[in-house]
C-alpha cells in the first residue's frame, strides 16, 4: 500500500512538475558539504547471544559502513555557535519542500543542514516504487546520525541542540532515527528532538526522543490513524505530540502546491501550515532551548 501511494505521488510529480510560482530563490546563501554517513556497530541481543551459546556458536557484531554523502548548509548571520536542524527530504529528493523551510528555519536562528541522500546513491526519485536499497528509511536513518556528526565538528554549530526533520519518507525515516538511538547495542545517542512531518508511523521501541508529528485528515497518501493509534500507545517519559489537521491534504506545508493527478490531492493549506510553523517553533524553541 505505501509504494502504490507513494507511485501516485511520484507520478503527480513528474508529470506536472514544480509549479513556476514555487520555483523561489532562497535569499541566504547556501554552502555545498560533503560528509559520511554514521558506521553503526550492531551487538547482538542478549537472548541471540544466549540462544547462540547453546548452539555452539559465538555470534559476532555486525558493522553497516558509512558512505559518503553531500548537502546543502545555511547558517544564520552571527558568530553563533547556533542550534541546528537537519532535513530530510521525500521520495523526490531536495525539493520545494526543503527550500521553504530552510528559509523559515533560518528566519528563527537555526542552521539547516538538507542531506541529499539520492545523489550520492545514483538516485533521482523512489515515488514510482523503485527499489531504494540503501537509502530505505533505515539507511538515511545513518545518513541523519552522520550529518550530526559533521554538524557537530563546526565551531557555528552548538553540538547540544541538533534536531532532526523530516517530510513523508523522510519523515518515516525519522522514526528510524529515533528507533535506531532505542535500539540495544545502537552506538550512538538520540536526538533531543524530533519533527515528523505526514510520515508512515513504525513502531518504536520505547521513544527516546521527543517527537512532534503532523498529518492532514485527508492525506491520501499516508494515514493519520496509523500514528495517532500508535502513539498513543507508546510507553516512554518523553513528549509524544500527534497533530491531524483536519481537512488537509499530503504537503499541506509547501506553500503553493494544488494539484491533482488521479484524483489524488497535494494541496497547500494555509491555516493548517501556520497553525504548524507555530507548534514546531514551539516545539524546537523548547526542547532545543533546555538540552543538555
Amino acid at each position: 500500500m505505501f509504494f502504490f501511494r507513494t507511485l501516485i505521488l511520484g507520478l503527480a510529480i513528474f508529470m506536472l512538475g514544480v509549479p513556476a510560482q514555487l520555483q523561489i530563490r532562497f535569499a541566504q546563501a547556501s554552502e555545498f558539504v560533503e560528509f559520511m554517513s554514521a558506521e553503526f556497530v550492531i551487538e547482538p541481543s542478549p537472548f541471540k547471544v544466549r540462544l547462540a551459546k547453546k548452539q555452539g556458536i559465538t555470534l559476532e557484531s555486525k558493522i553497516v559502513p558509512s558512505i559518503p554523502l553531500q548537502g546543502s548548509l545555511y547558517v544564520p548571520d552571527g558568530s553563533g555557535p547556533f542550534p541546528a536542524v537537519i532535513l530530510l527530504h521525500g521520495c523526490a529528493g531536495v525539493e520545494i519542500w526543503n527550500t521553504q523551510w530552510s528559509e523559515r528555519l533560518v528566519s528563527w536562528g537555526y542552521a539547516v543542514l538538507n542531506v541529499d541522500s539520492f545523489t550520492p546513491r545514483g538516485i533521482k526519485y523512489i515515488c514510482d516504487g523503485s527499489d531504494i536499497g540503501t537509502a530505505s528509511p533505515r539507511g538515511r536513518a545513518l545518513d541523519a546520525f552522520g550529518a550530526r556528526n559533521y554538524l557537530t565538528s563546526l565551531d557555528s554549530i552548538d553540538p547540544n541542540r541538533i534536531a532532526v526533520m523530516g517530510m513523508s519518507i523522510g519523515g518515516t525515516s525519522v522514526f528510524k532515527v529515533i528507533e535506531e538511538a532505542a535500539s540495544t547495542g545502537a552506538s550512538t545517542t538520540p536526538f533531543p528532538a524530533a519533527i515528523a512531518l505526514y510520515p508512515l508511523c513504525s513502531p518504536i521501541r520505547m521513544p527516546v526522543t521527543p517527537i512532534l508529528i503532523m498529518m492532514g485528515s485527508k492525506d491520501q497518501w499516508m494515514s493519520s490513524d496509523s500514528c495517532t493509534a500508535y502513539m498513543d500507545a507508546q510507553p516512554t517519559p518523553n513528549e509524544i505530540s500527534v497533530v491531524v489537521f483536519e481537512g488537509a491534504h499530503h504537503l499541506f506545508d509547501v506553500e503553493g502546491i494544488d494539484v491533482e493527478e488521479m484524483g489524488l490531492k497535494l494541496r497547500y493549506d494555509a491555516e493548517a501550515a501556520n497553525t504548524a510553523n507555530e507548534l514546531i517553533r514551539s516545539f524546537l524553541a523548547k526542547h532545543l532551548s533546555t538540552a543538555q
